[in-house]
Formats: C-alpha cells, structure tokens, sequence
C-alpha cells in the first residue's frame, strides 16, 4: 500500500516537470522578439572598466584589423551602451596613431560613454584600451598566434615601427579632458 502511493507521488511528480517543461518550450517559441536583448541590456550590462578596455583592445589586436563600428546619428549617452564602447574602442585606436584628426571624436564619444556609465568608469575603460594599443605596437604585436614575434619590429626597430609613445600622451589628456570644466584663463 505505502510503495503504490510512492509512486502515485513520483508519477505526480513527473507528469507536473514534463507540463512545466512543456509550457516553458511554448512561451519561450513564443515571447516578442528583443526580449531577451532587453533582459541582457537592462541586467547585465556590458562592464564599463580598465579590464574591459584591455580585453576589448586585445581582441582586435588579435584579429589584426583596426576596430570599426558604423556610425549610428548624432552621438549621446540614451544610445546603447556596447555601441559607446565599441566607438570609443575605435576612436581611442585610431588617435593613438593620428591623434590630430581623431582627438575630438575620442572627446564626443567619451563624453556620452561618461553620461551614461559614469565619468571614471568611462576613462578607465578608454586608458585601458590606449594602454594595451601602444602595449601591442611597442612589443611588436603578433600578427598570427603562431607567430610570436609578429611582423612588425619591436620599439624602435624597422620602418614599420609606428611609435605611438610620442601622441599617447595627447590622447590621454583628452582622456582625462572629459567631465573637467573647460579652462577660460586664456
């Protein structure tokens, strides 16, 4: 009598997991679509850090290719945030070689990373990525994994040597420009 209840209760049990299970299936077929966009967006938030400028910058030093990411209108701190990091990440790479031309939009995209995730967090995560940017071309990044020397020389060496040491200074103090009130002594 006490076994035949037993599994009376685990046959319950079962029958409930496999309708649940079922429901599941049915509401996730059928949930709008940019749901789970919005979950991620609104609860976990792409970090805005050192760290993550760094890694960010490590994985286009890896592929090769400079970062790039298509312009989306007028820049501000409602846009998405992966969108401002990926902007500044591009900006930041490219000032590091041509900072003339390049300085103002590191400034603009910083300034709307900085509305939106804070003012420190947004010059971390660009001095990160300006950081492992002339890291990588004053060891002489690898081009390929396979090749640990990488094609081009090593600071100071060879003419495909860019010496960014020379304009990092100029891209972190527009770095360090962003949230400061702007000097009217002159």
């Amino acid at each position: 009598m006490l076994a035949a209840a037993w599994v009376q209760a685990i046959a319950a049990v079962v029958t409930a997991a496999a309708v649940l299970y079922a429901v599941i299936v049915w509401a996730w077929n059928r949930r709008p679509r940019g749901v789970v966009e919005w979950i991620k967006d609104r609860y976990f938030p792409p970090r805005v850090s050192l760290e993550a400028g760094l890694r960010t910058a490590r994985k286009f030093a890896r592929s090769g290719h400079p970062p790039y990411t298509p312009t989306q209108g007028t820049v501000s701190p409602e846009q998405p945030r992966d969108y401002l990091l990926a902007k500044v990440t591009e900006t930041v790479w490219a000032a590091a070689a041509d900072p003339d031309p390049n300085l103002t939009p590191v400034q603009n995209y910083l300034a709307a990373l900085a509305g939106n995730a804070g003012t420190s967090a947004a010059r971390d995560f660009a001095l990160g990525v300006l950081t492992e940017r002339v890291r990588q071309e004053e060891n002489g990044w690898p081009d390929q994994r396979a090749d640990p020397g990488g094609k081009r020389g090593a600071h100071g060496t060879g003419a495909s040597h860019l010496c960014l040491l020379e304009s990092k200074h100029l891209v972190e103090n527009a770095i360090y420009a962003i949230g400061e009130p702007p000097d009217t002594s002159a």
